[in-house]
């Protein structure tokens, strides 16, 4: 039986309107990963590798925090999928500029890291000669899901660290939130 705590947890909001950027702490090196779903409890994500262990450590610019695995699946969701090849083809065209163009390269790379917009990115490949056809992109999916699958996981959390993490985004949103809603009433008067 799971405890009061882990029920409440299951219940509480969760927010995925803004995203919550981490490092996750793989061997040596740090994997950046999305928060989605997150509360003050806890949050899920995506990795292309299997990160073993039950315990994992995640940090937030100087702040770090340990998170326990709750649930670990392969991922069986073709958009996040694409996702990922589609911003795995951006850094591509990115690596191939950044000698001849910097400007470029660091827009293309800031693109790779910001989540969602996945039309956009792809009418962007196609400007740059990646022309990605609907059966082409549903072939590629297959293929990316039997050759390098993703995994998804649930972590729960209890650190401060993480709450104050979850506040700040919360009054982040709030405050762009209210400032769409007044631009909104501006343009609309």
């Amino acid at each position: 039986m799971g405890s009061e705590q882990d029920a409440s947890a299951r219940n509480d909001s969760r927010h995925s309107h803004i995203g919550i950027r981490l490092g996750c702490r793989v061997g040596e090196a740090w994997q950046h990963i999305e928060a989605n779903a997150w509360n003050e409890v806890g949050f899920n994500f995506y990795s292309d590798q299997d990160i073993p262990g039950s315990v994992l450590e995640f940090r937030r610019g100087l702040t770090r925090f340990a998170g326990t695995v709750a649930w670990r699946a392969i991922n069986t969701d073709d958009a996040a999928v694409l996702a990922a090849l589609v911003n795995a083809l951006i850094y591509r065209r990115a690596n191939e500029v950044v000698a001849s163009n910097a400007a470029l390269h660091k827009r293309l790379i800031k693109l790779v890291r910001t989540p969602g917009l996945l039309e956009q990115k792809r009418a962007l490949l196609s400007s740059l000669g990646v022309a990605l056809g609907d059966a082409q992109v549903v072939a590629m999916v297959e293929q990316r899901k039997r050759e390098q699958p993703m995994f998804h996981y649930g972590v729960k959390v209890d650190s401060d660290a993480w709450r104050v993490i979850v506040a700040d985004a919360l009054q982040l949103s709030s405050v762009v939130i209210s400032m769409e809603k007044w631009s909104g009433a501006i343009v609309g008067t």
